[in-house]
């Protein structure tokens, strides 16, 4: 257990624990399972301390000294560890989920099966850092310096690497899937038994000059959003028959499929929603029904530390989502979250995202307040139709599917897809 008095030393801030640091200059801070959620440690030196198990949740460490630290396996979700030297500290099996680590010095670091979904290291030093079975799903790592880590069985789902060197980083049994990476300086990397889902090689630089120390599996969906730009040395590198290699060609040009739609429904709406997924991918749609059913019960089948965090472990990402707002759709607080969710996500890509369709007359004839107000900041697709499969519902499901597949800023106003119904 940590040593309360040290642990309230701390909490007193940086000139306390410069001050305890000249009296005791070979002293090792005990900070073992010790309380400092939202501690504001702002250039506090805490190098070499041990500091295991401990929750950190929230605390402001911008620029403190963490190196040389036992960090394992602390929760530290959402720090904000900006510029913070946390350079040869162990932090196997830390939870930095939303943790801010901007510009922050993470070299020659143990992260082991830590956590780092959604944190932000941008700019950051993890040059020879061990991050095998790191789940850096939805991170940004744009213009992060990763040259000579260890990426094992990685997953780098969502990931954002643009501009990111990869210089001796070893990507073995990593997985890709929907990573950005314009700029991502692949050159010099090693993979093998790599996964490349639904990426875009051709905004990605030093193909040819990777790796390859055992095939890679690489997606149709990469071929596709590549557009036939992925260089042939690469593909016959990582294990492509010939017949892949020629067959890319023939995507020069082609039209980018839309990305990922969801449809988000209450339990009520499940079979409508599943009716509407089936007509949907007839017409081109990648789609896949989000149910309120397929999300478990926070209170039962809890696995994360905070509300905040179960929440954020519901959403799915998306380019797109089709909200199926009936009466019982709208009485449903996962659904409403799902808007809600979404116009915060427009307002941040400035893209038009939510769609929302109408299975009943809850957003065209009720009295609502909700109803009327996304029914007024919205386009609306009436779908009531669905039930005898009528000419209209034929036509508007059309209408729906077209507006899929175009791309307007959300800055531009509501969208007008074809004239309604």
């Amino acid at each position: 257990m940590a040593d309360m008095e040290q642990v309230q030393l701390v909490k007193q801030g940086r000139d306390a624990v410069a001050k305890w640091r000249d009296e005791h200059p070979n002293e090792v801070l005990d900070l073992n399972a010790s309380y400092l959620s939202y501690a504001r440690l702002h250039q506090v030196d805490l190098r070499g301390a041990d500091i295991r198990d401990s929750d950190l949740m929230g605390a402001i460490l911008v620029r403190a000294n963490l190196s040389g630290c036992h960090l394992n396996p602390c929760h530290m979700y959402r720090a904000d560890l900006r510029q913070a030297d946390l350079s040869r500290s162990l932090m196997n099996g830390a939870n930095l989920r939303g943790a801010n680590l901007r510009e922050a010095n993470l070299a020659n670091t143990d992260m082991d099966r830590a956590v780092l979904s959604d944190a932000n290291l941008t700019g950051a030093d993890l040059s020879h850092a061990n991050m095998s079975r790191i789940n850096l799903t939805g991170a940004n790592l744009t213009n992060a310096n990763l040259t000579g880590a260890v990426l094992h069985r990685a997953q780098l789902t969502h990931a954002n690497l643009s501009g990111a060197i990869l210089d001796g980083a070893d990507f073995y049994e990593a997985s890709f899937n929907d990573a950005e990476l314009t700029e991502t300086k692949f050159a010099g990397c090693i993979v093998g038994y790599t996964v490349f889902q639904n990426c875009d090689f051709s905004v990605a630089e030093g193909l040819d000059a990777v790796r390859h120390d055992a095939p890679s599996t690489i997606g149709l969906d990469t071929l596709y959003r590549s557009g036939g730009k992925i260089s042939d040395l690469f593909l016959r590198s990582a294990g492509a028959l010939e017949s892949i290699v020629e067959f890319q060609k023939s995507l020069i040009g082609a039209p980018v499929p839309p990305g990922d739609c969801f449809i988000s429904c209450s339990s009520q709406d499940a079979v409508f929603a599943q009716s509407l997924q089936t007509g949907l991918q007839s017409q081109g749609i990648r789609c896949w029904v989000f149910s309120e059913d397929t999300r478990g019960n926070a209170l039962v089948e809890r696995h994360s530390t905070s509300d905040q965090e179960e929440v954020e472990r519901w959403i799915r990402p998306y380019d797109r989502l089709v909200v199926v707002c009936s009466e019982a759709g709208l009485d449903t607080e996962v659904v409403r979250n799902d808007i809600e969710q979404a116009q915060g996500l427009q307002q941040s890509k400035d893209q038009w995202l939510l769609y929302i369709v109408a299975p009943d007359s809850s957003l065209t004839g009720g009295r609502g307040r909700l109803g009327r107000t996304i029914a007024s900041e919205h386009v609306v697709f009436d779908l009531s139709g669905q039930a005898g499969n009528t000419d209209e519902y034929g036509q508007e499901l059309t209408r729906l599917a077209e507006a899929l597949k175009v791309t307007q800023p959300r800055v531009e106003g509501i969208p007008k897809y074809g004239e309604s119904l």
